[in-house]
């Protein structure tokens, strides 16, 4: 499957559909739908998903059509990020497929591909709302106990859709299941630090109660203290939404890189060894040397790197690994502005947007990250295989994992 690209008129198109509610269709009859309804689609304001957004995408278009610049972002979002990255850092082809990872000739939506399993083994008899269903999943992936058994119920139907989960997302639901069995009763924070060198300290709070008397009667007064507690379910949730937001940070670098910085390294790089500086005493060589560790430790080599090597410091580094980074560049540096998955640009950088997230995901499932990171939680170092190990090699083309 082929890598698909369009023009900026089209992803002006696309996002419009989708702000209308065709979000979750494929490309082609997201562009079909309003082909055949731009003539009016001022009235439908009224009808959309997400009105201000279809208004505005509409008088952008309006503006485009009278041959005015625009300064409309459109919005591309990641199906599913978080099972996204479990899939990816356990190369679990099947989870892959159910949201987008890799490609299956459609826009995969996981919590539809859930819900028809759950009806085809239970039966159109059990009444199961997609809208439960989505959020048992989501909340399910992150260890939650509580929503699946409000969705569910206590019976066949909430193992259903555990078995249902564990079918259709076996790593996924593995190490989703494992992190709950990493939970150190001793602990008063977990740490660990990701391949940007961003520092996770996440306290474990414990909670107390207090009573205290007004007016002759007694008030019970919840506080939290930071404590040990015997088992807790966040881990799990915490490790992805940390990786979450590294790829954010790293599509910014990525896509709004300086320019000026590329003819600077490339000159740096291409002298001679002998001549290579090795100075380790500023700010950031400093960092250089904690970047380049932790692609050592990981497999994962932040852009961050790029802002902080110079022709004092790439004497630190080897340079094919630059080399490969700054090749993964786009070819224009421009602005990217996201809140949490959701990303924005200018309409004709979609392509771009959209290689660079399949690049993030391509990179954790090629890399050593989940190992790296539950090292730093156990305080040992483990080796975690992966189901796929060839997984990496479909991700580049895939069409839909940000649509």
């Amino acid at each position: 499957m082929a890598f698909r690209e369009f023009t900026g008129r089209e992803y002006l198109k696309i996002d419009i559909a989708s702000n209308f509610g065709l979000d979750k269709q494929d490309w082609d009859d997201r562009l079909t739908w309003f082909d055949t309804h731009e003539p009016g689609l001022e009235e439908m304001v009224n009808q959309a998903k997400e009105p201000a957004l279809f208004y505005a995408g509409v008088k952008a278009w309006r503006d485009v059509q009278a041959g005015l610049p625009i300064g409309y972002m459109i919005s591309l979002d990641a199906t599913s990020s978080g099972l996204q990255l479990l899939a990816a850092l356990t190369g679990d082809r099947k989870a892959s497929e159910l949201c987008n990872v890799v490609d299956i000739g459609h826009r995969e939506d996981a919590y539809t591909a859930v819900y028809s399993e759950m009806l085809h083994r239970v039966g159109e008899a059990a009444q199961i709302g997609r809208e439960g269903c989505k959020n048992a999943v989501m909340t399910a992936l992150y260890s939650s106990k509580a929503i699946p058994k409000k969705v569910f119920g206590e019976g066949s139907l909430l193992d259903t859709f555990y078995e249902t989960m564990e079918d259709l997302a076996p790593g996924a639901w593995d190490l989703n299941e494992a992190f709950l069995q990493m939970w150190n009763p001793k602990a008063f924070s977990h740490d660990w630090i990701l391949p940007d060198n961003f520092h996770v300290h996440i306290k474990v709070m414990a909670q107390f109660t207090d009573t205290v008397h007004f007016l002759n009667a007694p008030y019970e007064v919840p506080y939290k203290v930071n404590a040990p507690i015997q088992g807790g379910r966040s881990l799990g949730a915490n490790t992805i939404h940390s990786i979450d937001g590294m790829i954010v940070r790293e599509l910014t670098r990525r896509c709004n890189y300086d320019p000026n910085m590329i003819p600077r390294l490339t000159e740096a790089l291409e002298a001679p060894g002998a001549a290579w500086a090795c100075r380790t005493t500023r700010a950031k060589d400093k960092l250089v040397i904690a970047l380049w560790r932790q692609f050592q430790a990981s497999g994962y080599l932040s852009a961050r790197i790029l802002e902080n090597l110079d022709e004092q410091n790439v004497g630190l580094i080897e340079p094919g690994p630059i080399w490969e980074l700054l090749a993964s560049l786009p070819e224009k540096p421009f602005t990217v502005v996201s809140i949490h998955d959701c990303f924005r640009c200018l309409p004709h950088y979609g392509n771009d947007l959209r290689r660079q997230y399949n690049l993030q995901l391509q990179l954790i499932a090629k890399s050593n990250l989940l190992s790296h990171i539950i090292s730093q939680i156990l305080g040992y170092e483990v080796k975690i295989g992966k189901l796929n190990p060839d997984l990496h090699q479909d991700i580049t083309a895939t069409n839909y994992a940000l649509s």
